[in-house]
């Protein structure tokens, strides 16, 4: 089962979970905060896994991170694939400047609100306590 490690206090990261669930992301997949039991465990196994600044898609034991882990999300889809082929038709080296920009400055832009999941949405997310507010 493939899981989506991600930050939980970032709100653009939340959302963008949300946001693949809601576009026909598989059931398939489970969702992971980085720093819940699921990431300290991955951070046991990767030692320094945590300090890396990016999203994490592990299937089985390959690792992904960065705009290729967005990219092999998007293109799991089962609607709006097409942005992942796209997106792997950057060159990656310019894919993950794009993407260590927004990492490195989301908490400067602008505001978001969290999106209230429904229980359906909730049944992706491994830990627990997902009440963003």
């Amino acid at each position: 089962m493939p899981i989506i490690y991600y930050d939980a206090n970032c709100v653009y990261c939340y959302n963008y979970a949300i946001w693949l669930i809601r576009h026909g992301l598989s059931p398939s997949y489970q969702f992971a905060t980085l720093k819940g039991p699921a990431g300290q465990e991955l951070e046991r196994k990767h030692p320094g896994i945590l300090d890396m600044n990016t999203v994490v898609l592990q299937e089985g034991e390959h690792l992904y991170f960065k705009s290729t882990a967005i990219a092999k999300l998007l293109m799991s889809l089962t609607q709006d694939k097409w942005m992942g082929i796209l997106l792997t038709l950057v060159p990656k080296p310019l894919r993950n400047f794009g993407y260590d920009l927004f990492a490195n400055n989301r908490d400067k832009m602008w505001h978001a609100e969290w999106q209230q999941p429904n229980n359906y949405e909730k049944s992706f997310f491994i830990d627990e306590d997902q009440n963003h507010n």
